[in-house]
């Protein structure tokens, strides 16, 4: 999936189709998935431009989810085409803040349903203990591009 460029910044942009299972009862997408797809979206960010840190966290690397939103502002049902960007409104040696935003795909326009923010922490346990280390190098070359302007 390639990086997109909107008047937001430079964003890495996820393409997928909800399907039945991810519905509810009433038959819209269950909240809960917003928060799975946004897990999905920046796995999919690093297996595709940073395959390396896939290296790095299979030998002890943890990207700990520190605090998450998701602000939904129309539903989405099953088979509806969604479009998820992903920005990096900041950073530091050992923490990002992600922002989502997600679309519904309709006939070729990209209408908003949902935002949110993903806080996230490089860490790795020494002696028992989870302690902060910078993110891999290799993920400060990538992020550079995918800032929010």
């Amino acid at each position: 999936m390639p990086m997109i460029y909107t008047p937001q910044g430079a964003c890495f942009e996820y393409r997928f189709k909800t399907t039945f299972e991810e519905t509810n009862l009433v038959g819209n997408i269950y909240f809960a998935n917003y928060v799975l797809w946004q897990g999905k979206c920046r796995e999919m960010f690093l297996y595709e431009t940073c395959p390396d840190v896939i290296k790095d966290i299979n030998n002890g690397l943890s990207l700990i989810t520190l605090d998450l939103s998701v602000q939904y502002i129309s539903q989405l049902f099953a088979f509806d085409n969604v479009v998820m960007h992903m920005f990096l409104e900041a950073q530091s040696p050992s923490r990002l803040l992600m922002h989502f935003k997600y679309y519904k795909e309709e006939n070729e326009a990209l209408v908003l349903v949902c935002e949110g923010t993903q806080a996230t922490a490089s860490m790795r346990e020494e002696n028992g203990k989870m302690v902060s280390v910078p993110f891999p190098e290799s993920m400060f070359d990538v992020f550079e591009e995918y800032e929010i302007m």
